[in-house]
């Protein structure tokens, strides 16, 4: 059994793909956690103004799940705002980023899944 608490691990202080602003970022889990093609958990916060850069992966989905706050969203061209609550799906090979429009911290958990 592995239990891990996603608020109390280490952050780095950092860009993140890029973007704008300095986010804290956590690892919470790695590949070695999982039976399954699961790539990573992170815990993110971004400051009001803060960004995941655009960018793209390989042929696998990342999730982001909103805990807190507000912001823009856009996968391949096409934006949306999101807010808490709010699940994005990142498709295999397209272009997104994240950015926090709000004026608090943006809190998203970040999960990813290779195909097989």
């Amino acid at each position: 059994m592995e239990i891990v608490n996603f608020l109390r691990q280490p952050a780095q202080i950092e860009s993140v793909h890029g973007g704008e602003g300095l986010c804290r970022n956590c690892r919470v889990l790695g590949p070695e956690s999982f039976d399954t093609p699961v790539r990573f958990l992170y815990y993110t916060v971004l400051p009001s103004g803060a960004s995941f850069g655009e960018h793209t992966h390989g042929d696998d989905n990342e999730v982001y799940l909103v805990l807190e706050g507000s912001g823009l969203y856009s996968m391949n061209g096409e934006a949306a705002s999101v807010e808490a609550g709010d699940v994005l799906i990142n498709k295999p090979f397209a272009f997104h980023f994240l950015k926090n429009t709000g004026d608090s911290e943006m809190r998203v958990l970040v999960f990813e899944v290779y195909n097989r």
